[in-house]
């Protein structure tokens, strides 16, 4: 068996993402995750002092023989705020495959929505994001880790949360 997902069940996931408005509600929450193949997974605190911020953990077994994959959304005060798909974690070492990964996603991507819309190319790192139909694709691949992740969020929500946050927390 794989230790990476495929990249097509990875970009299939991403086109699922992005194919609707980002939910703004339970019911259309679920309905995206229900579209995505997800169920509820393990919710816990997520790694800030908000107590609101919760982070939601999904497994997916693909169609393929490959692995589990493997995502969590962040959720603030029960509206989804970004989803966060990790097809390598920053503890595994260098690996070819995680690199033919992420070139082969970048490709699909491209060949579906054009060049990247924010290309960054770091000194331990590559960026590429995309901006489709409203919702951000970011796709960050630490090449001395093999680490690879893909964030799915909508800006103009995420832009929404920030400022309800920043009203009213605490100070």
């Amino acid at each position: 068996m794989r230790e990476i997902p495929q990249p097509e069940a990875i970009v299939e996931l991403v086109e699922i993402a992005v194919r609707h408005p980002w939910p703004k509600n339970q019911a259309e929450k679920d309905a995206l995750f229900k579209r995505l193949g997800w169920g509820h997974g393990k919710k816990s605190p997520a790694n800030t002092n908000d107590a609101r911020d919760i982070a939601d953990h999904f497994h997916l077994e693909p169609r393929d023989d490959g692995p589990p994959i493997f995502a969590t959304s962040r959720e603030l005060d029960g509206l989804i705020e970004s989803i966060h798909v990790q097809l390598r974690l920053d503890s595994a070492p260098p690996d070819p495959q995680a690199t033919q990964c992420f070139d082969a996603i970048l490709r699909q991507l491209t060949d579906l929505h054009g060049e990247p819309t924010i290309p960054w190319h770091g000194q331990r790192g590559l960026r590429k994001m995309w901006n489709v139909n409203g919702i951000d694709i970011d796709v960050t691949y630490n090449d001395s880790r093999s680490s690879l992740n893909i964030g799915i969020q909508d800006e103009r929500f995420f832009a929404e949360v920030e400022a309800y946050a920043r009203a009213n927390s605490a100070e």
